[in-house]
């Protein structure tokens, strides 16, 4: 294993900001996989599952082309555990940043860079926050390899060109962005077994995927912001990644008098619930509360080595 230190800007004590890069190197050519995470600072479930990926691949003897895992890339929002960094700039929408920015412009900018000269694929892991249940891969143009995480279904359709896979696959790189994991399943188990299998299907890890052949596909979703403020409460029978009846399903509760000031409801039938705000929890004008979507059909899960192929 190699260890390498991406330094981007300067603190105020003179020490530099870095970032750190771990690159484990087969005894064979193969491809250049890299895995992301800590991009949101509210977001640690994921930097636990890439350091567990870490202990797992110091002990593998068989490993072909190189994996490249860089897990806490927001330093700053991660200092003070929020999705911001200290700049009040979101990472995750400065891609690909400038060498002469805001910190986060200049974290984006050498990130970029580090991961274009290194990398032919990137999975970008997101996960959970402390309150908010997380379930699914926003895919990129490559849904073949969105689905090879194996464990969640697929998004099309639903990317900023700021975000670092947007910018990846403009550069010919492939990547997706996975979210896993929240408060009613706080196991790492998802994230860590979604890159492995990652790892699988590009043909790093020569072994058989822990995935079902296919995975939902999925274009349309409804998503629900509160606009006011109270106590979101929502039906018991929710849960992230199980199929969700159409109605009524929460509200927003006025702390001084008790009276709700908003309900919600999910639209149509045929839903599976992606995203969920924790019940009883403080909401603003802009929190997310659920996201609900709609499968239009399946994309089958590729098998061990199918996706070795450079798109660059």
């Amino acid at each position: 294993m190699t260890e390498r230190e991406i330094k981007f800007a300067t603190r105020g004590d003179g020490s530099p900001w870095k970032v750190k890069a771990f690159t484990f190197t087969g005894s064979s050519p193969g491809p250049r996989t890299g895995i992301v995470a800590g991009i949101w600072g509210d977001k640690p479930r994921g930097v636990l599952a890439a350091h567990e990926v870490i202990k797992i691949l110091m002990e593998r003897k068989d490993l072909r082309g190189s994996v490249t895992v860089l897990p806490a890339v927001n330093p700053g929002a991660l200092e003070i555990g929020q999705r911001i960094g200290p700049d009040s700039l979101l990472l995750n929408r400065r891609f690909p940043g400038s060498p002469t920015g805001f910190l986060t412009d200049q974290n984006a900018h050498h990130l970029t860079a580090f991961l274009d000269e290194t990398c032919d694929a990137v999975l970008d892991l997101h996960s959970s926050t402390p309150t908010m249940d997380l379930n699914y891969t926003y895919d990129f143009g490559c849904d073949s390899f969105s689905a090879s995480f194996g464990v969640l279904p697929v998004i099309l359709n639903r990317t900023h060109p700021t975000q670092l896979s947007s910018v990846m696959a403009g550069k010919g790189i492939i990547s997706c962005l996975a979210e896993f994991g929240g408060p009613k399943n706080n196991s790492i188990k998802d994230g860590v077994v979604g890159t492995l299998n990652v790892l699988r299907a590009r043909g790093n890890l020569d072994e058989a995927l822990e995935a079902p052949t296919h995975v939902d596909l999925i274009e349309e979703v409804q998503l629900v912001l509160s606009s006011s403020s109270g106590i979101f409460v929502h039906r018991a029978d929710a849960d992230v990644s199980k199929p969700i009846s159409v109605g009524e399903f929460g509200s927003i509760i006025n702390v001084q008098n008790g009276h709700s000031v908003e309900k919600f409801e999910v639209n149509r039938d045929g839903g599976v619930l992606l995203m969920l705000s924790a019940s009883s929890v403080m909401v603003s004008p802009g929190t997310f509360l659920f996201m609900v979507g709609f499968p239009k059909g399946k994309v089958r899960v590729p098998s061990t080595g199918e996706l070795e192929f450079s798109s660059r």
